[in-house]
């Protein structure tokens, strides 16, 4: 879910370096202890520690929802955790060291289940949700996931899967739902001990990486106009949509229409930042830590979907999703807490004005899903969905099921401090959905 860092950590890095020093009875079997191993450790990436300072400054967490109908088991639901952690141990992991020698390090301890009282929560938005504003705390030694059953007064069951982004992305977090999923149904785990990070990735493509022409910079407006009231404390208001399509194409055509949207107000240059997951693409290995890259879709007043995916084409086969941040290191030798304090002023700037890098927003595709995935003994899922990553000016993450389609906004406070995120999905709605002229294609 989602998602993901945007170019938004871009320009806060540049402001940064340029100062720098009772359920059905169900048998989770116990599989076979494996031989003694050595023990999990992974480096974090520079981008991982940067997101570090972005969970301190808000919460930069990758969150998903399972909703469905039944009542879920907090002991079996913990015994299902507890036996995917151990096949996945990069969940189970706790920060250590400081600075260059930081490491994400198995804790032996798996993610911690808990059974909230019935809820008002209708899964849609941020209201009645008190507990999603609890914000994991690996600076403080804290672990990088949980989970939490929340039972509805609607008469759903939504399992809230919590992880920290500076430690998962949005491809290992649906990963690690999947597995304890399947555990829950007595099946074998797919597992991974993958220690490979996105710099890893970039280095072993580096001299396949295109250089990039010369541009001047965008100055990329946002799709919605920020209030003045709302700004501070900053804080973000998400919104789930359904939409009864399952429509093709739904990136590049959800960025024609927001970049429409923003130019209704007024013009300027429109782009958003896509996510490219390497796994698959650019390696074999599955891990659960960040293994993304990052384009930017750039989208003219004459944009069409094909002409963005043709854009879009072109940025991976000439690798660009691979090519780093210059400077990008330097964040392993800064303190969070002097990146903190670096970043902070900028943070008016970045979000609410026009300046060079910081996109429009982002869009993220986490694919087409089934219900019969995230479904076991007692419990039938109808869907998964995220809550879009708190950064940047927009994020929409969206997932794909055969006759319908779930996408998640996020947008800061101050951006619908007076209803325009909510007017926006009510647009979008009504142009995407089965009924509308606008949009009558189905995927296969």
């Amino acid at each position: 879910m989602n998602d993901s860092i945007s170019h938004f950590t871009t320009t806060v890095t540049a402001a940064v370096t340029a100062t720098a020093p009772a359920s059905a009875t169900i048998d989770i079997p116990s599989d076979t202890p494996p031989k003694k191993a050595a023990r999990y450790v992974r480096p974090v990436s520079p981008l991982e520690r940067y997101s570090l300072v972005l969970n301190e400054a808000y919460r930069y967490h990758v969150d998903g929802i399972v909703e469905g109908s039944g009542t879920v088991s907090r002991e079996q639901l913990q015994q299902a955790v507890d036996r995917a952690a151990a096949a996945n141990p990069a969940i189970r992991v706790r920060l250590r060291g400081w600075l260059q020698y930081s490491r994400w390090v198995d804790s032996g301890i798996a993610p911690q289940v808990r059974l909230l009282p019935t809820s008002e929560w209708d899964g849609g938005s941020e209201q009645n949700a008190p507990f999603l504003l609890e914000r994991l705390q690996p600076m403080r030694g804290g672990p990088v996931a949980d989970v939490l059953i929340v039972p509805g007064r609607d008469g759903k069951t939504r399992l809230v899967f919590r992880t920290l982004h500076a430690a998962i992305d949005g491809r290992g977090f649906l990963h690690w739902v999947a597995e304890v999923c399947r555990a829950m149904r007595g099946e074998p785990l797919g597992g991974s001990n993958s220690a490979l990070i996105d710099i890893d990735i970039q280095q072993q493509h580096a001299d396949k990486v295109a250089p990039e022409p010369p541009a001047a910079p965008a100055l990329c407006i946002p799709v919605l106009a920020p209030s003045v009231g709302g700004r501070a404390p900053l804080g973000y208001v998400w919104r789930r949509l359904v939409i009864d399509n399952s429509v093709s194409q739904l990136l590049p055509k959800t960025a024609v229409f927001l970049a429409q949207w923003a130019r209704r107000r007024e013009p300027g240059d429109v782009g958003f930042t896509v996510p490219v997951d390497y796994r698959g693409l650019r390696t074999q290995e599955m891990g659960l830590g960040n293994l993304t890259g990052y384009v930017r879709l750039t989208v003219p007043e004459d944009a069409t979907p094909r002409s963005l995916m043709l854009q879009f084409g072109h940025s991976l086969r000439a690798y660009a999703d691979c090519r780093q941040i210059p400077g990008i290191r330097l964040l392993l030798k800064l303190p969070v807490w002097y990146m903190l304090r670096k970043g902070r002023p900028n943070v008016d700037k970045a979000l609410y004005t026009v300046t060079p890098s910081v996109p429009s927003g982002g869009i993220v595709s986490m694919g087409n899903v089934s219900g019969d995935t995230y479904s076991f003994p007692g419990f039938d899922a109808r869907m998964i969905y995220g809550i879009p990553g708190a950064v940047g000016k927009l994020n929409v993450v969206f997932l794909n099921y055969p006759d319908f389609t779930v996408i998640s906004f996020a947008a800061p406070a101050a951006y619908n401090h007076e209803g325009q995120l909510d007017e926006l999905i009510a647009a979008y709605s009504r142009h995407f959905s089965k009924q509308s002229p606008a949009n009558t294609e189905r995927s296969a």
